[in-house]
């Protein structure tokens, strides 16, 4: 009887230890709506598919009075779930019981954030996200009348998840717990870009994994504008974050580096043009990139190298 009973403490202690998947959490969406609520049409499409307990938290925007920064802090504080799922007010799930899928991967203590798009590469180079061509993405757009699921993996092998570095906020969703460490920066920022960059850049300066994850479908109905302020908080992020950049998540060779840089810089530059600034000026600010930055990811030659391939790309 008394061995019986040693056994069965030894038993229990044992699987006490073991760690058990947590399923009481709750989902707060957290959305920042161009009108005073969300459409009822969006509300019933999380209500049917994400087969999860959760929330929606809506930030009324409709006067325009709020950045996204501000209006996003302001949800992270009347939120009351562990996970955090911020996302456009005009995209729809195509998935069902997503909310289960979000959850298991915040199983993963290690794990900071999860979205549907983004890179395992953050250039030094001032830019988008998606200029260098290492982009994991998957979403449904309608631009032709039906749905299109566009599908990328950055090195083409096909996979449930890559680890990223960077994720798109067209839905993002954190750890609440990180928000004791991070947040939202509308001090540095302005109006509606880079918010989801830089918040991602804090997750990875705290050692947490992120995921472009692929079994989650979703339609974006509106596509994004890169305009003055854009070009301003690129610039912004870029200083800010100088002593972190470039940061990734996947081994690259020098040469593959230098190329996701050199066509950020260039698009970075067409966008320039594209604003209104003159072909001088924004030629003159990307070769002032060059000169700032160049050295910190390139050796001499290489250097020279990026900097001649530039001149000879806007050239052409």
């Amino acid at each position: 009887m008394q061995s019986s009973a040693i056994i069965k403490g030894l038993l229990f202690n044992y699987l006490r230890k073991i760690k058990t998947p947590i399923t009481h959490r709750l989902i707060s969406i957290i959305i920042c709506a161009r009108t005073n609520s969300i459409s009822d049409e969006q509300r019933a499409n999380i209500e049917a598919t994400i087969g999860a307990s959760y929330e929606v938290v809506v930030i009324d925007n409709s006067k325009n009075e709020l950045t996204i920064f501000e209006a996003y802090n302001i949800g992270v504080e009347k939120s009351k779930g562990d996970i955090l799922c911020f996302m456009h007010d005009d995209i729809f799930f195509h998935t069902q019981k997503w909310g289960i899928k979000v959850k298991s991967y915040f199983d993963d203590p290690k794990i900071g954030a999860v979205g549907v798009a983004g890179s395992p590469y953050a250039t030094k180079m001032p830019g988008s996200w998606w200029a260098g061509d290492l982009v994991d993405q998957q979403l449904l757009t309608n631009k032709t009348g039906a749905l299109t699921l566009a599908t990328k993996f950055h090195d083409d092998e096909e996979a449930d998840f890559k680890s990223v570095v960077v994720l798109d906020g067209i839905w993002l969703c954190i750890r609440k717990s990180l928000f004791e460490q991070i947040s939202f920066d509308n001090e540095t920022f302005k109006g509606y870009h880079f918010y989801d960059i830089d918040i991602c850049l804090q997750i990875v300066q705290l050692n947490y994994q992120m995921y472009c994850v692929f079994n989650i479908k979703i339609e974006h109905i509106s596509e994004g504008n890169v305009n003055e302020q854009w070009i301003k908080n690129a610039l912004a992020l870029q200083r800010k974050w100088k002593n972190l950049l470039p940061t990734q998540s996947i081994t690259l060779t020098k040469n593959e580096k230098r190329l996701a840089e050199f066509k950020t810089l260039k698009e970075f530059t067409q966008i320039l043009i594209a604003n209104n600034y003159s072909e001088k000026d924004s030629y003159k600010l990307a070769v002032k990139e060059i000169l700032r930055n160049g050295f910190s990811i390139l050796s001499y030659k290489g250097y020279i190298f990026f900097l001649l391939k530039y001149i000879k790309s806007i050239t052409n």
